[in-house]
């Protein structure tokens, strides 16, 4: 089936879809976009929850975090955490072209959120050699997916979903000149879209950085690579 054959299946409905219907429209969406998504784009789909289980468990082996860092990163995981919930509870995946909410100041949210968060844990993180590939690897794998979201996007929902991108910036958020349309949040929406997972995932490593701070502070070890900020004792 082309994509413009799918976007004439697709309406936008009137009412926030139930989880078995976005459920659905899921299962029909990952078989076409594998019409077209590279070798790159199936693997990064596919191994999704592995990958973001070893950026944890490096994140964590590798930080040399103290207090004055984990208090800087903080206020940035939590205001990416709280764009990622109203996200998530705005969006109906592939049923619908979101123009609310969040939605309408920029396409992607959730990705500009995982931005913001992954900048917070990396203050927190302290460590200069971890910094720099991780945001060269955030950069290229949300590169990957905003593509492929949009070509899956643009097959699905057809001109609908070419106004929209003329009308709504990708990442940056902009102000709209028209109103933007009052959002149906749920939080079966947001639930279903894996919000609370995510959330006590990110929040676990926080708290783990702070305790890996007490306690290497506690028998005096000094990190070789930080950002500058831990205080060397006198002598």
């Amino acid at each position: 089936m082309s994509c413009t054959d799918m976007s004439s299946t697709y309406t936008t409905p009137k009412t926030t879809p139930d989880t078995r219907t976005i459920r659905e429209s899921n299962y029909e969406a990952d078989r076409i976009v594998a019409g077209f998504e590279t070798p790159s784009d199936s693997f990064l789909r596919q191994h999704r929850g592995k990958l973001h289980l070893l950026a944890f468990l490096v994140a964590l082996i590798w930080a040399t975090p103290c207090f004055p860092q984990v208090l800087l990163g903080l206020p940035l995981v939590v205001i990416g955490l709280a764009i990622r919930a109203w996200a998530a509870g705005c969006l109906a995946k592939n049923t619908e072209v979101c123009t609310a909410g969040p939605y309408g100041y920029c396409r992607h949210p959730m990705y500009l959120a995982n931005f913001i968060i992954v900048v917070g844990i990396l203050l927190a993180a302290n460590n200069f050699y971890l910094t720099a590939p991780a945001l060269l690897a955030t950069i290229l794998i949300q590169a990957f997916a905003v593509r492929r979201e949009e070509a899956l996007l643009h097959c699905l929902f057809g001109d609908d979903y070419v106004r929209y991108c003329q009308s709504t910036p990708r990442l940056l958020p902009w102000p709209r000149r028209s109103p933007i349309p009052p959002c149906q949040f749920t939080w079966g929406l947001a639930k279903y879209n894996q919000i609370v997972e995510q959330t006590a995932g990110v929040l676990l490593l926080i708290v783990l950085f702070a305790v890996k701070a007490v306690v290497m502070a506690h028998y005096g070890y000094l990190y070789p690579v930080t950002y500058g900020l831990w205080p060397v004792p006198p002598g």
